[in-house]
């Protein structure tokens, strides 16, 4: 259905006098001005708050957001990398000097052989030539038996001066009792003249040097007989 068209309505204003009616034109028109004038006023108002955030967002002069975060992290991570430098500067040094330590140390315990086998050899050439003396005396026909017996006794002393010399010391058997950390019981005889575990017989003497144990004796061990 077609809507009916509003009719205009009048609104009667009544005034006083000629003067009230004009005051009451005047009113309406001025109120209305000062509302246009408020409006304009909010709305610039809000206009300058606007570019003031804006400039303050987007001010070429403050830091940007978080910036001094980003440069304590970059501050940190150059501190980091230089001392990461550092360290591994100190580990190559460390590596060299202890390359270098261990090729020094395997000189000296080269040296050190070296010189401890040439002492021993020095030591063992005069035996020898006296050996060789002594097989050179046999080959002889008119050799004195008595002699060349005294000879090969001097060279057997000899020997063991030097092999004492270097702290070669031999291991102490007949009539000691018997000792499994020097002695090795090669057979057990069983007797009445000697005590239990005494050794009776050496069959090959045994050595020491220092305190170290080289070679354990080899010996007879005497035995309770059963009854």
């Amino acid at each position: 259905m077609p809507k009916k068209k509003e009719e205009p309505r009048e609104i009667p204003i009544k005034f006083d006098d000629g003067k009230g009616e004009a005051e009451g034109e005047a009113q309406p028109a001025m109120k209305a001005e000062e509302n246009v004038d408020r409006a304009d006023e909010k709305a610039k108002g809000a206009t300058r708050g606007e570019k003031t955030q804006a400039s303050d967002a987007f001010d070429p002069e403050l830091p940007p957001s978080g910036g001094v975060e980003n440069s304590d992290l970059q501050v940190q991570i150059d501190s980091l990398t230089a001392e990461r430098s550092i360290l591994y500067d100190q580990l190559l040094r460390r590596q060299a000097e202890f390359e270098n330590y261990r090729k020094r140390i395997e000189r000296e315990r080269a040296e050190t052989f070296q010189r401890s086998r040439a002492d021993v050899l020095l030591e063992m050439i005069p035996i020898l030539d006296n050996l060789e003396r002594a097989l050179q005396s046999l080959e002889e026909s008119d050799a004195d038996p008595e002699a060349t017996r005294h000879g090969v006794e001097l060279i057997h002393k000899q020997f063991k001066d030097a092999l004492t010399k270097f702290g070669l010391r031999p291991v102490e058997s007949l009539g000691c009792t018997f000792d499994p950390h020097v002695h090795e019981a090669v057979t057990i005889e069983a007797t009445d003249e000697h005590e239990e575990n005494t050794i009776i017989e050496e069959f090959q003497r045994g050595y020491k040097i220092g305190d170290r144990l080289l070679r354990p004796a080899k010996v007879k061990v005497a035995s309770q007989p059963e009854r």
